[in-house]
Order: structure tokens, then C-alpha cells, then sequence
């Protein structure tokens, strides 16, 4: 299970920052306003879906299914 002091102590590199993280964040905002466009929805909407999603990831993982090599 990824704990508080995993999560606290695992920091991204510049290089994760600049070829993964920033790509991916732009990606996934032209994909919503994609979305967005296609349901003819308030961007709030689509900041709801967001949510959840962010909830998802949240949530404990299942006993024996940690994804952080830190613990």
C-alpha cells in the first residue's frame, strides 16, 4: 500500500517534470476540451469527470497491489 510518507518522500526528476508530466497534463487537457466540445457541456462538467477520476487514483489500492517501490 503507498503510505502518506511514500507519497510525501517521492519527488519527480526535471526530466520526468519536462518529458512525462508536462506532455501528459497537456494531453489530457486537449483531450477534455475535446470532450467538452463534442458534448456541447459547461467546462464544469468536465471538471466533475476530473474529479472522479483524481478520486479513483485516491482511493487505497487493494492489499498487495502498491505501485511505489518505496514501501
Amino acid at each position: 500500500m503507498i503510505t502518506e510518507e511514500c507519497q510525501e518522500r517521492w519527488e519527480a526528476t526535471e526530466e520526468q517534470i519536462e518529458t512525462i508530466i508536462i506532455p501528459a497534463m497537456k494531453n489530457i487537457a486537449q483531450q477534455c476540451a475535446g470532450y467538452g466540445e463534442k458534448l456541447q457541456c459547461p467546462p464544469a462538467f468536465i471538471a466533475v469527470m476530473l474529479r472522479d477520476i483524481a478520486d479513483a487514483f485516491d482511493e487505497n489500492p487493494a492489499e498487495g497491489e502498491s505501485s511505489c517501490g518505496c514501501c
